[in-house]
């Protein structure tokens, strides 16, 4: 799988490829001394092993963003994951089109991960036990009650007609909303509305 990943992105213009390895030393060794901007790894079979790889790549100085792949969409790895210090998850169901999008994000310092990714992950969350109460909360309360909620339910994997059909508002309205979270809070895509939803534990919540 891993030489068949390389055979792939070698082809593809945009990216650069610096080395292939099953190893973490050597894995360590291309992002230090190739300035290897992004790291693809595969979660499969043991994600305690990667989380392990996430968190001593994340260590380096001027160190490389982490890409998870990954077969499962289970919301309890996906958060480990990124708390541990990935940029983005996706899972081996992705169109080559949707593995591009997150390299190029990811390499860019942005999060990455797919809608349904998003939905998995808040369903899962809301089953799951109270976590600490987030600390921090000066990122949200520069948001509007309404911002807010419009956030939320990006985070959730929901698309801005059906955010709109939820609140009873037009997608233009939606657009609005968006818009002013970009300006206070400069989030791009949607996986940056996760990231904040996973640090402000907003996911957890019932929709109302």
């Amino acid at each position: 799988m891993r030489q068949a990943l390389t055979a792939l992105l070698a082809r593809d213009p945009r990216i650069h490829l610096v080395g292939d390895s099953c190893d973490l030393e050597q894995c360590l060794n291309y992002a230090t001394h190739r300035a290897a901007q992004v790291v693809l790894l595969s979660a499969e079979p043991d994600i305690a092993t990667v989380i392990r790889q996430i968190s001593a790549l994340a260590a380096l100085p001027l160190g490389p963003h982490v890409l998870v792949l990954n077969g499962q969409q289970r919301p309890d790895e996906v958060l480990e994951a990124f708390r541990a210090g990935a940029f983005g998850y996706l899972p081996w169901s992705a169109s080559v089109t949707d593995l591009i999008e997150a390299i190029e994000m990811v390499a860019d310092g942005m999060s990455y991960v797919l809608p349904t990714t998003a939905k998995a992950l808040a369903t899962g969350l809301r089953a799951s036990p109270p976590a600490a109460p987030a600390q921090g909360d000066s990122c949200l309360d520069v948001l509007s009650a309404r911002e807010r909620t419009v956030l939320e339910r990006i985070a959730r994997g929901f698309s801005g007609p059906e955010v709109a059909d939820q609140l009873g508002i037009t997608v233009k309205t939606v657009d609005t909303y968006r818009h002013r979270i970009h300006e206070k809070l400069g989030v791009h895509h949607r996986s940056d509305y996760v990231r904040i939803a996973i640090d402000h534990d907003l996911l957890r919540r019932d929709l109302t």
